[in-house]
């Protein structure tokens, strides 16, 4: 068993790098981004597109559906941009002093 001043000696400092977790950046983007976009949808959309006509390949998504459905989809690629450069952000802080 080595001693004390042997591994002294021969042990290197180390440093620990704590890096972000992408994955949860961009799931609670796209979260946040769906929840913005569907609130804004529901708030600021049509007001008169309740009923349609139900033709088209799915009828569920006519009027005021595929306002909500758009606004939904592009909130969560919205939400999903800001948490991936939110990450990058963060993953750039965390290596700043060691360069």
């Amino acid at each position: 068993m080595p001693s004390e001043e042997e591994l002294a000696r021969i042990a290197t400092p180390a440093t620990v790098r704590r890096a972000p977790r992408y994955g949860a950046f961009l799931r609670a983007g796209a979260l946040l981004g769906a929840v913005v976009g569907l609130v804004l949808a529901l708030v600021l959309g049509p007001a008169g597109a309740g009923a349609g006509t139900d033709v088209g390949v799915l009828p569920f998504l006519d009027g005021r559906n595929t306002v909500v459905a758009l606004a939904t989809l592009t909130g969560v690629v919205v939400g999903l941009l800001v948490g991936a450069l939110l990450a990058l952000r963060a993953d750039r802080r965390s290596t700043r002093g060691r360069r």
